[in-house]
C-alpha cells in the first residue's frame, strides 16, 4: 500500500473519531501528550537526584526531587487510568457512529442489490466488521501516539551526547516498520479474498443459532452436517490465513535482530564512556534509562503501528460503502399529497408504463423477465398469475423499486419520484417488535381501527407487547396472525401510497378469513392503483384485467371473460383449480385422470 492510501485512510479514521466525539478526543490528545512527555521528566528528575546524591548536595534538595518525582509519578499513573478510561469512551463512541452508519446504508439502499448482488453484500460485510475493529484502531492509535511523544525528547537529549544514536536507534525502527505494514497488507489481502467465506459462515452460524430454523434443524438432524461444513470454511481460511503469518513472522523476526545491534551499540559506547571518565554517574544513569525508554517506546510503535495499518484497512469497504450507497441514491419522497377524487378507469391517465422491461440477475444463465410491455392505469386494479417461477414476484418487485431494469424503461405519472408503494410481500417481515412498530403507526386509535379489520382485537390489549419469545414479556402470532398483521399495516399506509402491491397476501389463511381479508384489499384498491399477485384464480374474476406471465414472459391480458373465452394459459390454469370447487368431484383414479387432462398430460395411473 502507497503510503498516500495509508494517510488516507488514517485521515478517515480521525475524520470519524472527531464526528463520534469530538470533546472526548481532544481529551485523548491532551492526555496523549502529557503521558508521554511525563517518562522524559521522571528520568531527567532521577539524573539530578543521583548527581546531587553522589555531589553531598542538601539533604533538601535532595528531599526537594525525590517528592517531586514520587508526586509526578502517582500523576503519570493516575493519567494513566484516566486516559484509559477517556480512550475506551472514544472507541466505543466510534464503534456505534460506524455501526450506526453502516445500519443506515444498509437498510435505506434503494434496492435489494445490497442483499442480492455478491459483491455489494461483501463489501457491506466487511464494513460491519469493521465497526467491531475500530476500537483496536483506537487503542493502536493511542498507544503510537504515547511512543512518539514519549521518544521524541529522548531523541533531542541523547543527540546531545552522540549526534549519531537517534539516528542510529531510528534506522533500526525502519526495517521492521516496514516489514510489518507489508505483513498486515498481505494479511487483509486474505480477509478481502475470503470475504465470500466470511458471508457463507454468517449464514451457518444464523441457521444453527436462530429460532426460526430450530425446527427443521432437528426434525432433519442437520447439526452436525452444517458444523461440519463451517468448521471446513473456517479450517480453510485459517490454514491460509497462518501460512502469510508464518512466512511474515520470520521475516519480522530477523529484522528485529538488526533493531537490536542498533539499540545495543549506543549502550556499549555509553557504558565505555562511563569506565574511561567521559561520562558522570548522573549521566550514565540518565543515558541509561534514556536508551531503555527509547527502546520501550520504539517497542511500542512498533508493535502498535503494524496492527494499527492492519486495522486502517479495515476502513476501505466503510469508504467504498458509502461511495456505492451515493451513487444509487435517488431523491427522497415528497410530503405525501392529498387525496384526488376518484376518477373512471376507462377514462384513466396511465400510472406506470413499462416498455420492452427486461431484468437478469447477476451471474443469473437467463432473464427473470423479458420484453414485457404493460401500462397500468391510474385506479386499476390488475391481477398477475402464472406459474412458479413466471416472474410475478420479481415484476411486482420491479414495480416496487426494489429492482430496476437492466433493459428497457419504466416511467410513472406520479408527481413525486420514486413513487410511494406500500403493500404485503410473500416473504412480509415478521418484526420482533411491539404491535405499534410493526404497525409504524402511532395514533393507537388508527391502529385500533385497522387490528379489528383483520381480526387481531386481542392485540389492542398488548401495544407495548414485543411479538417474539425472544423477549421478556413477549409472545409470537401463528403464521396467518402474522400475515394479518401485514396486511393491517399495508391498511394503515394505503392512504399515503401511489402504488399497491399484494404478494400471496392471504396464502397463509383458513378460506374464511381468506374471503374476508380479500374483500378488505379490494375495498383498499377502489381508491389506489392496485397490483395482486395470487394463485387463487377465483380473485381475478374481480379484478379489472389479468396479466399472465410465463417464463418471464407477458402470455396473455385481458378481464377474466376475455381470458376464458381465448381458451389460453389462464384458462387452463382457472380450471384446473376449479374442479376442486365443483359440487360433484369424482374420486379416485378418475379424479386423476380428469386432473391429467386438464393439466395437459398423460395419467400414470390410467392403465392401472
Amino acid at each position: 500500500m502507497q503510503a498516500w492510501e495509508i494517510l488516507r485512510n488514517l485521515g478517515d479514521t480521525l475524520s470519524l473519531l472527531w464526528r463520534a466525539a469530538p470533546r472526548t478526543l481532544c481529551l485523548a490528545i491532551a492526555s496523549n501528550l502529557i503521558v508521554g512527555v511525563i517518562p522524559s521528566v521522571l528520568l531527567y528528575i532521577n539524573a539530578q537526584f543521583i548527581e546531587r546524591l553522589t555531589s553531598n548536595a542538601a539533604v533538601a534538595a535532595v528531599m526537594a526531587l525525590l517528592i517531586a518525582y514520587f508526586i509526578l509519578g502517582g500523576f503519570h499513573d493516575g493519567l494513566n487510568a484516566i486516559s484509559s478510561f477517556i480512550v475506551d469512551t472514544l472507541r466505543d463512541s466510534a464503534r456505534i457512529l460506524l455501526k450506526r452508519q453502516v445500519n443506515s446504508i444498509v437498510a435505506t439502499f434503494p434496492n435489494l442489490s445490497i442483499h442480492e448482488d455478491a459483491d455489494l453484500r461483501e463489501t457491506a460485510i466487511l464494513a460491519t466488521n469493521a465497526s467491531d475493529q475500530i476500537g483496536d484502531l483506537v487503542l493502536h492509535l493511542y498507544a503510537v501516539c504515547v511512543g512518539t511523544v514519549m521518544i521524541v525528547p529522548i531523541l533531542l537529549l541523547t543527540a546531545q551526547t552522540a549526534w549519531w544514536i537517534p539516528i542510529l536507534m531510528l534506522a533500526g525502527m525502519v526495517p521492521t516498520v516496514l516489514f510489518r505494514a507489508r505483513a498486515e497488507r498481505e494479511s487483509w489481502d486474505v480477509q478481502e479474498h475470503h470475504a465470500a467465506t466470511f458471508n457463507e459462515l454468517r449464514i451457518l452460524e444464523r441457521i444453527l443459532t436462530q429460532p426460526e430454523f430450530a425446527k427443521d434443524l432437528r426434525i432433519y438432524r442437520m447439526q452436525e452436517h452444517l458444523l461440519d461444513t463451517w468448521q471446513g470454511l473456517y479450517d480453510n481460511y485459517l490454514e491460509t490465513i497462518k501460512r502469510v503469518r508464518t512466512r511474515n513472522a520470520l521475516k519480522l523476526a530477523a529484522t528485529s535482530l538488526t533493531a537490536s545491534v542498533c539499540i545495543g551499540l549506543p549502550l556499549y559506547v555509553v557504558i565505555d564512556g562511563f569506565q574511561i571518565g567521559k561520562f558522570s554517574i548522573a549521566q550514565l544513569a540518565f543515558l541509561l534509562g534514556a536508551l531503555v525508554q527509547l527502546k520501550d517506546g520504539l517497542a511500542a510503535i512498533i508493535y502498535n503501528i503494524g496492527d494499527l495499518l492492519r486495522v486502517s484497512y479495515a476502513i476501505r469497504p466503510f469508504r467504498k460503502l458509502i461511495a456505492l450507497h451515493a451513487a444509487e441514491q435517488k431523491p427522497a419522497p415528497a410530503p405525501a399529497r392529498p387525496t384526488p377524487p376518484v376518477r373512471e378507469t376507462s377514462v384513466a391517465a396511465p400510472c406506470v408504463t413499462l416498455r420492452n422491461v427486461g431484468l437478469r440477475y447477476r451471474d443469473a444463465e437467463r432473464s427473470a423477465l423479458e420484453q414485457i410491455n404493460l401500462e397500468i392505469r391510474d385506479r386499476e386494479v390488475v391481477a398477475i398469475v402464472g406459474e412458479n417461477g413466471a416472474g410475478k414476484t420479481t415484476l411486482l418487485k420491479l414495480l416496487s423499486g426494489l429492482y430496476e431494469p437492466t433493459t428497457g424503461e419504466m416511467a410513472w405519472s406520479a408527481a413525486q419520484h420514486p413513487p410511494r408503494v406500500v403493500g404485503v410481500f410473500q416473504d412480509f417481515s415478521r418484526f420482533p417488535l411491539d404491535v405499534r412498530e410493526n404497525l409504524v403507526e402511532h395514533d393507537m386509535r388508527q391502529a385500533h381501527e385497522y387490528l379489528k379489520a383483520v381480526g387481531l382485537e386481542f392485540l389492542i390489549r398488548h401495544p407495548g407487547t414485543p411479538l417474539t419469545t425472544e423477549m421478556a414479556g413477549g409472545f409470537d402470532l401463528s403464521g396467518g396472525q402474522w400475515q394479518r398483521l401485514a396486511v393491517a399495516r399495508a391498511m394503515a399506509h394505503a392512504g399515503n401510497a401511489d402504488l399497491l402491491v399484494f404478494d400471496e397476501p392471504t396464502s397463509a389463511l383458513d378460506p374464511e378469513s381468506e374471503a374476508d381479508i380479500m374483500r378488505l384489499i379490494l375495498e383498499l384498491a377502489e381508491q389506489r392503483t392496485t397490483v395482486i399477485v395470487s394463485h387463487r384464480l377465483a380473485l381475478a374474476r374481480f379484478v379489472d384485467r389479468i396479466v399472465v406471465l410465463d417464463n418471464g414472459r407477458l402470455i396473455e391480458e385481458g378481464s377474466h371473460e376475455e381470458l376464458i373465452a381465448r381458451n389460453g394459459k389462464y384458462a387452463r390454469m382457472f380450471h384446473s383449480q376449479a374442479m376442486f370447487y365443483q359440487e360433484s368431484v369424482p374420486e379416485g383414479p378418475i379424479a386423476i385422470r380428469r386432473l391429467d387432462v386438464l393439466m395437459g398430460r398423460k395419467s400414470k395411473r390410467s392403465d392401472r
